[in-house]
């Protein structure tokens, strides 16, 4: 038999998963689309758009077709969800519990957002600095977003793991088809932005309706895969 310390880490997305960012953004939004004259949006609309990028969200949010006025939006948006990202931001409801149980059992930990590196970075550190992550990445211009695994694989690497050793962790069908590009075992959560549907769609290879769930999926697995 092989060790049963076999080395197992895990990736987490970031907006949904471990932070509550949705107020945030929806205030930053609405003030960008304020200096343009478009229509408000709201929280409820905004849940079910977050998880492909920026521009993205910004596209779907204000109907908007026209590339230009789309890269004017994100031009306005950067600096007023800067002023804010971190007002109403908070840790959902027993997930500091979980990382601290996943610290102390030595399983290494990264985040991966397809939120823009530059506001990824000072969330990661501002909320998350008092468990050792190994890397906080946001999405950058040059490399892909998720779904595609380019970054998750490349987080794996950073954890010196196999990625089949991995577990990738998120509230969105692109997390969890992530994590089946990279060749991880992929973790979807309810408690984020995205119904059961959505995520069951995708096939992942567990649903979890509470953070207090996610140890006991990753030490039995840890031992398994030693077997």
């Amino acid at each position: 038999m092989k060790d049963k310390n076999v080395q197992i880490g895990v990736i987490f997305d970031l907006d949904g998963t471990l932070l509550d960012t949705l107020e945030d953004i929806t205030d930053a939004v609405n003030a960008a689309f304020a200096q343009l004259g478009y229509e408000a949006t709201s929280v409820s609309q905004l849940r079910k758009l977050i998880g492909e990028g920026l521009m993205n969200l910004l596209r779907l949010a204000s109907g908007e077709t026209d590339t230009e006025k789309i890269s004017k939006l994100v031009e306005l948006y950067r600096p007023e969800y800067l002023k804010r990202m971190l007002h109403k931001t908070r840790l959902y409801a027993g997930v500091a519990q979980v990382l601290d149980m996943i610290v102390e059992s030595a399983v290494p930990m990264c985040v991966l957002s397809n939120k823009p590196h530059v506001f990824t970075k000072p969330i990661c550190e501002a909320m998350l600095s008092r468990w050792p992550f190994v890397h906080f990445q946001g999405s950058v211009d040059d490399r892909p977003r998720k779904p595609d695994p380019d970054m998750a694989l490349e987080l794996a690497n950073k954890m010196q793991l196999d990625p089949a050793n991995v577990y990738f962790v998120g509230d969105s069908d692109v997390d969890i088809l992530t994590g089946h590009n990279a060749g991880m075992t992929s973790v979807g959560v309810t408690w984020g932005y995205r119904d059961r549907g959505v995520l069951e769609a995708t096939t992942p290879s567990f649903i979890l309706d509470a953070p207090n769930q996610l140890p006991g999926v990753l030490m039995p697995l840890r031992e398994n895969r030693s077997g």
